[in-house]
């Protein structure tokens, strides 16, 4: 547009028609013209006029057209008036383009050209082809108020075309933007007279026409067809050419187009419309995308590579190289080739050798499963997993890959999958080189491990985590990362649980698999750990007695009258000798205890939980976590010693570890935000339990806000006033429903490492918040009944009452903690009091 915008600046006016000879001069020639019978145009012609000239400008006027003209000339030059030019000068102007790149004087005559073939001529003369639009802006208005002006598109090519007996067929003319294979098509089909096989008459005027101009194809369009939306706004053609298959032309024109369209309605439209015609096909109903020779490096001819819009390239072209015998190298260049094709759409560069469809176990369709030229299998059905979130569902990742690499076709040569693979990792501006990540390793694990050693903040491995985790083909069930982890932990160790001694286990071979899986192995073990058979095994005269019975079965052998005189007391006494030894063996193998099973029985039979804390999370409150969790399976562990033992440990003999307080706060969970598909749960530890940070909720909510923002990169416009809201208002619901709970300490608004002391003032706060009176007596009230008996106030304050008589004395407060055992599918729960009784909890 610049371009053509200092085109027209630097046009210079001129006059059009010159001076006329002075009136005093002699008329050479005169003639009164009359018009449509109705005017009559005087034409005078003095001496040193050009006639050309001054007939235009006598009819102009009346709109005598260019043959007329030609007439009056005629008869002018038959009169002997000298002339000096052919045509009168309608249009003349100086044109100077940019930078004086050219210069030059652009002239239009009245020889009944066509305005805007004069200007493209001129152009074209020039070489400033480059300007032509620019020109034609400029011009043309002005040419066509002195021509009429019957196109705006320039002919190219025109001339007369006659056959090889002279007989003229027509004249055929191409314009400016006109396909010469199409026109000349047109023309060739509407000549009415034979001219032999028309197909070859049109390849040779083609090629006689395309020496002149620039043909882009020398294959014509038989159809055509414009494309609209519902509104009606024009979208473009189909063009099908000449033997052309109708749907190879549809889906070229969907895929060049890039139309959001309905395709399989506008196939279905055009092979109504066109396979009626003739020179077009309509063999097939799948279009082909791709078709090429491929020769070999050295020139041979390999075979035609064929690719239809239903298949991915990659798999085709992986296919044809099997068939072919073609190597991966050249695969390569082949994939490239075909993908830098303008039809063909590649979805993926690897080839897949092996797909399976993948149904839940309720027969739903999740999606097809497939496996890809090198790629280890185990790692194509990882990225399976975490992009249909089957990780979340609970799916079992190693018995399909089990199921999987067992397939002839599949060679599964590591069955632990790669989860992420960065040859060169950089965080943090930092380069690491190499960074692998495999299945049971959390990224944000790693990246936390790698921001310690690099030295590195918390930003970084944020920027780092999200760069990963929002890759669909990787899964990331956590955002925070593990900062401390304490295994092997047994309640057998602890005071109260045990004495720190392991429990010596008579007869161990019962717990080694190896025996169990033997021929009735599994049936021996189990009769080996009934109670009776435990108690009989154990006995210190259980081998005694084995041996005895032993040597009493030989003593009566040898009284059998056959055997009698055989056996001679040497015999008897190597036969005493060997049954000793195998019994002494048999104590020492198997009867008596071994250090080994001892010590793994005595892991297996006081396992807790893993003591686990995450980034920015207070020990006491993973402490309080863990022990509620251990106690699920265990006698209640808060408040007991082993409690406070790894509190101790955690705060002071953990160096990692940096405790802020030691009393735990009410663990809430509100929620989670989603953020570039990774869930962030939103987690709140309520400071109102403890007494001594009442009324820092509000400093509490927002600092947890806080903290939580800083997760993301960048952070949601207001996500920390937007999470503060949040957090209270949850907060608010859950303070109106508390005594509703059936958690005692819920109820009390204390957590399970409470004081005793705390209990009791707790409960007379509640009650006395309801206008209720409490020993010690404090009147809350003017002596008369601030609600109904059966008021919601009062039956509340009742509540908090109940509630600390459950768990006012050590005892009751015990019973209350232990674990509720869920039975008859969780319809009830019961406790076992200390004598083994199961009590069904209400």
């Amino acid at each position: 547009m610049k371009k053509a915008l200092a085109i027209v600046a630097s046009l210079l006016n001129t006059n059009v028609r010159a001076e006329n000879a002075p009136n005093s001069s002699p008329i050479i020639f005169q003639r009164l013209i009359n018009i449509d019978e109705k005017w009559q145009a005087k034409v005078i012609i003095r001496e040193g006029q050009e006639p050309v000239d001054e007939i235009f400008a006598a009819l102009r006027p009346y709109g005598v057209n260019y043959n007329a003209r030609r007439i009056i000339f005629d008869e002018v030059k038959r009169a002997g008036v000298s002339y000096s030019r052919e045509y009168a000068i309608l249009f003349s102007q100086r044109i100077v383009l940019e930078h004086d790149s050219f210069s030059g004087t652009f002239a239009f005559e009245d020889n009944g050209s066509e305005p805007i073939d004069v200007i493209y001529n001129f152009v074209k003369e020039h070489s400033i082809e480059s300007h032509f639009d620019g020109l034609v802006n400029s011009l043309l208005p002005k040419l066509c108020e002195l021509a009429p002006c019957q196109r705006k598109r320039p002919r190219i090519w025109f001339n007369e075309v006659t056959h090889s007996d002279g007989t003229g067929l027509g004249t055929l003319e191409i314009l400016k933007g006109d396909e010469a294979a199409d026109i000349i098509d047109g023309f060739v089909q509407r000549i009415s007279v034979g001219v032999g096989d028309r197909k070859v008459f049109r390849e040779n005027l083609l090629n006689v026409v395309c020496k002149a101009i620039v043909c882009s194809r020398v294959i014509p369009v038989v159809f055509r067809k414009a494309i609209k939306d519902k509104d009606g706004n024009f979208k473009g053609n189909i063009e099908i050419f000449e033997d052309e298959e109708v749907i190879d032309a549809v889906v070229r024109f969907i895929r060049q187009s890039k139309l959001s369209l309905d395709e399989i309605a506008l196939k279905n439209y055009m092979f109504q419309q066109a396979c009626g015609i003739s020179r077009l096909r309509c063999t097939r109903n799948v279009a082909v995308v791709y078709q090429q020779r491929i020769n070999s490096a050295d020139g041979s001819h390999i075979n035609v590579l064929t690719i239809k819009e239903n298949e991915e390239p990659a798999d085709a072209v992986y296919r044809w190289c099997q068939e072919n015998n073609v190597g991966i190298r050249f695969m390569e260049s082949i994939m490239n080739a075909v993908c830098g094709s303008e039809l063909v759409v590649c979805k993926r560069r690897e080839p897949v050798y092996f797909s399976i469809p993948i149904s839940g176990p309720d027969g739903k369709y999740v999606n097809t499963l497939e496996l890809k030229v090198g790629h280890e299998p185990v790692d194509d059905i990882y990225a399976f997993f975490a992009s249909n979130g089957l990780f979340k569902k609970g799916w079992d990742f190693k018995s399909v890959v089990k199921q999987i690499c067992v397939k002839p076709t599949v060679d599964c040569r590591r069955l632990k999958a790669l989860k992420h693979f960065d040859r060169n990792f950089t965080m943090g501006g930092v380069g690491m080189g190499q960074l692998v990540i495999w299945e049971d390793e959390e990224v944000v694990d790693v990246l936390y491990s790698l921001r310690n050693k690099f030295n590195l903040t918390a930003a970084d491995q944020i920027q780092g985590f999200n760069a990963i985790c929002k890759k669909q083909d990787v899964y990331c069930q956590r955002t925070r990362a593990i900062v401390f982890q304490k295994t092997d932990i047994s309640k057998l160790d602890y005071v109260k649980f045990g004495n720190e001694t392991c429990k010596r286990q008579f007869v161990g071979v019962k717990f080694r698999s190896t025996f169990v899986n033997m021929p009735y192995g599994s049936n021996l073990a189990s009769l080996l750990k009934e109670d009776p058979v435990k108690s009989v095994v154990e006995h210190p005269l259980f081998c005694v007695c084995i041996l005895s019975l032993l040597l009493l079965i030989l003593h009566a052998v040898t009284l059998i009258p056959r055997l009698k005189g055989k056996l001679h007391t040497s015999h008897k006494i190597v036969i005493s000798v060997w049954i000793i030894v195998l019994v002494s063996v048999m104590q020492a193998s198997l009867v008596e205890p071994d250090t080994a099973v001892d010590q793994a029985m005595h892991k297996h039979e006081g396992k807790l939980p893993d003591l686990i804390i995450f980034e920015d999370e207070e020990p006491v409150d993973a402490l309080l976590k863990w022990g509620k969790l251990a106690a699920k399976d265990h006698h209640p562990i808060v408040r007991e010693p082993i409690y406070w033992e790894i509190l101790d440990e955690l705060c002071t003999r953990t160096e990692s570890l940096r405790c802020s307080r030691t009393r735990a706060w009410e663990f809430l969970s509100m929620g989670a935000m989603t953020y570039f598909g990774q869930e962030y749960p939103i987690d709140f530890y309520n400071s109102d339990v403890d007494p001594g940070e009442q009324n820092e909720s509000h400093s509490t909510m927002a600092k947890a806000a806080a903290q939580f923002c800083e997760r993301f990169s960048p952070p949601p416009d207001n996500c920390i006033r937007d999470i503060t809201l949040h957090i209270a208002a949850q907060l608010e619901s859950i303070d109106k429903k508390r005594l509703d709970s059936k958690c005692s300490y819920k109820r009390l608004g204390l957590e399970m490492d409470a004081p005793g002391l705390e209990l009791y003032s707790k409960a007379a706060l509640v009650a006395r918040e309801r206008k209720m009176n409490i020993s010690p007596f404090r009147r809350v009230d003017n002596g008369t009944a601030a609600f109904d008996t059966w008021s919601k106030e009062t039956s509340e304050a009742h509540t908090a009452i109940d509630t600390f008589q459950k768990i006012h004395d050590p005892e009751s407060r015990e019973w209350n903690d232990k674990p509720c055992v869920p039975y008859f599918g969780g319809a009830l729960c019961a406790k076992t009091d200390k004598d083994g009784n199961m009590i069904i909890e209400v």
